[in-house]
Formats: C-alpha cells, sequence, structure tokens
C-alpha cells in the first residue's frame, strides 16, 4: 500500500474543499530535485563569482607586468644615456691624465653590453672618481710647482743690466753680474715673484734693505737696494705680494732695483723664468 500525503486547499469563498493527494516518494523526489536545483545555484553563483575574481586578479596582473616592463625599459634607456655619457667623461678623463702626466688606467677602453646594470655604472663610476681624484691631485701639484716658480717680473720698469758680464758701474773693471738690474721709480712697489717663504729680510752688505726667498721648486729669489722693506723673516708670501719698495741703498748708483734668481748657492738668468707676457 502507497503513502499518500493530502493537501487541502481552503479557498476564501464558499467554494467547496480540493484537496491534492500526492505520493510520499514523489514529494520526496521533488524536495530532492529543489534542494538539487539550489545547490547547482549556489554553485554556479560560486563558480562565475570566482572566475570573475580570477579574470580581475588576471587583468590586473596584466596591467601591473606591463607597467613593469614600461618602467624597465626606461631604466634601460636611462642606464644606456648614463653609461654614455660616463663613457664620454671617461675619454675626457684619458685626456686629462695625458695632460697631467699620468699614465693610463689599465683597461680604460670604451665598450661593453647595451644595457648596462646599475652595479656596473657604479663600479665605472667609483674607478672614475679614483681617477679624477689623482687627476686633481696632480694638477694641485703642478699648479703649487707652478706657483712657486718665479716667473713674472718683480717691478714695473726697465732693465738696464742684464745677467752675465759686464762692467763694474762704479769702477769700470770687468765683473759679473748675478742678477738684473731695473730701472724705476722711487718707492714703487717691489713684488714677490712666486710663493714662498722670507729667509732673510733686512741690511745685507752691497744689497742695501734686501728680502731674500726661498720657494718650494728649490730656487731662491733676491731683491736688492730697496728704500724700505715690507715683509720679516719667516712670513710666506704669495706670488704679487708687496715685500718691499725700489730704492737706492747699498751698493748703488741710483734708484733701481737688483733682482737674482738662485739655485742653491748658483745664480742663474732671471729671464729664462720670466714669461713674455710679465716682463
Amino acid at each position: 500500500m502507497r503513502n499518500y500525503n493530502t493537501i487541502i486547499f481552503v479557498p476564501h469563498a464558499r467554494a467547496p474543499f480540493r484537496k491534492l493527494s500526492i505520493s510520499t516518494r514523489l514529494l520526496g523526489f521533488g524536495a530532492s530535485a529543489a534542494a538539487g536545483v539550489f545547490i547547482a545555484a549556489i554553485a554556479f553563483g560560486w563558480a562565475y563569482f570566482a572566475s570573475e575574481r580570477r579574470d580581475g586578479q588576471y587583468r590586473s596582473a596584466l596591467a601591473e607586468n606591463a607597467r613593469l616592463r614600461a618602467s624597465t625599459q626606461q631604466m634601460n634607456q636611462r642606464l644606456e644615456g648614463l653609461s654614455r655619457q660616463l663613457e664620454d667623461f671617461e675619454t675626457r678623463t684619458r685626456s686629462l691624465a695625458i695632460v697631467a702626466g699620468l699614465p693610463l688606467a689599465a683597461g680604460g677602453g670604451a665598450g661593453g653590453p647595451l644595457t648596462p646594470s646599475q652595479a656596473a655604472l657604479s663600479l665605472r663610476t667609483a674607478s672614475l672618481d679614483t681617477r679624477l681624484a689623482e687627476i686633481a691631485d696632480q694638477f694641485a701639484r703642478r699648479e703649487q710647482m707652478i706657483s712657486s716658480t718665479p716667473t713674472v717680473a718683480p717691478v714695473r720698469g726697465v732693465m738696464n743690466s742684464g745677467f752675465g758680464s759686464r762692467r763694474d758701474p762704479l769702477n769700470g773693471s770687468p765683473a759679473f753680474h748675478s742678477g738684473l738690474d731695473i730701472s724705476t721709480r722711487s718707492l714703487e712697489p717691489v713684488l714677490a715673484t712666486a710663493d714662498g717663504l722670507v729667509t732673510r729680510s733686512g741690511w745685507s752688505g752691497d744689497y742695501g734693505q734686501m728680502v731674500e726667498i726661498a720657494h718650494r721648486t728649490g730656487y731662491r729669489t733676491v731683491y736688492g737696494h730697496l728704500a724700505s722693506v715690507l715683509v720679516r723673516e719667516g712670513a710666506r708670501v704669495r706670488r704679487g705680494d708687496r715685500v718691499g719698495l725700489a730704492g737706492s741703498t747699498g751698493r748703488s748708483t741710483g734708484t733701481h732695483l737688483h733682482y737674482e734668481v738662485r739655485r742653491g748657492d748658483r745664480p742663474v738668468n732671471p729671464l729664462e723664468f720670466i714669461l713674455d707676457g710679465s716682463r
């Protein structure tokens, strides 16, 4: 005997009652079907949501990948530009090294990968910094050497007696003149011809009032027959500093500057040092 379930419909009007008999098996089947449809709908909705989420993540990943590729391309272009600038700078540095008299660094040739890494550029930059420091030091040494060499005229005036053999202006006998005699106005400023240290200042026999300066290059300069000295012994002077005023003290026939350049105790011709533009 089959089991049935009866459903009674009660109308609002005075219509007769209606009954619907459904077997228990059919009712269970219907409930199962409804549950299956419900579960399927939930599963479909979840799958759709998950798919949309994956699609969104995929699109985001594509966009991020495109952004990273664009950023990488820009970085590579910048690195290439920096590499070209660095190569140009290295070329100029090699030229400076030649001018400074430094040996060329090993491995200084240009070239390399098309897209250099930041590490490689950093190494090249560090090497270049070291090289530039060496060049700067060499130029500083040369500048110091040049500034310590007596290459300018010590006073404004006219040379009336040169270096070498001549007749003594006081007694007319043959004599060796150890410097230059430069006629000038009385009290004309006398200038140091190079950087150095004042080793003598004051009266010194035939020189009269004089100043002697020792220079780093091993040379000494002497300024004689001064009316007065303006520096003290032990003072450091720079090229162009006033060291005295022209006069006619000591063994002298008139206002002039007696100027000497010595290498050790040996006098040398000052004209070999004075540049044409300063005479």
